[in-house]
């Protein structure tokens, strides 16, 4: 999975490089097919308020799907925590979509029962003889 981090109206530090880095196992782990892991960082300047604040907007880009999640905090650290807590919620959730939540998960058919000579289902297979008879002797309609 390519990681690929940008930064407006501020830089970003080798801390936070390896910060990001720590954590990207866990989304790869949720995201196996992801093929590219975006992190934006923007900083807001409000001059009224309570002063700047950063904003952390993640993309990820999996086999025809997106998932995003963004956050805003007072530095750049907490508003990652908060936008990775919510993408790895959205992971999990489209990840628990494919699982079966019923029944026994999946009892073998008897496709995969047949592969293993029918020892499985408790049937031997006919020869060619004994159907040659039974049909044989099968009434007319």
């Amino acid at each position: 999975m390519e990681i690929k981090i940008s930064a407006r109206n501020l830089t970003v530090s080798s801390r936070f490089n390896e910060y990001v880095a720590d954590r990207v196992p866990k989304v790869k782990q949720l995201a196996q097919g992801a093929k590219e892991f975006s992190i934006k960082v923007t900083r807001h300047d409000h001059t009224r308020g309570a002063g700047p604040e950063d904003e952390v907007e993640l993309l990820i880009f999996s086999g025809g799907s997106v998932f995003r999640a963004e956050a805003h905090a007072a530095d750049k650290f907490a508003a990652f925590d908060l936008a990775l807590a919510k993408l790895l919620e959205r992971l999990r959730r489209d990840s628990d979509k494919r699982k079966i939540h019923h029944g026994k998960h999946g009892v073998p058919g008897a496709s995969e029962l047949s592969a293993t000579d029918f020892a499985a289902l408790d049937i031997e297979p006919v020869d060619a003889e004994v159907l040659e008879s039974l049909l044989q002797n099968q009434p007319k309609n």
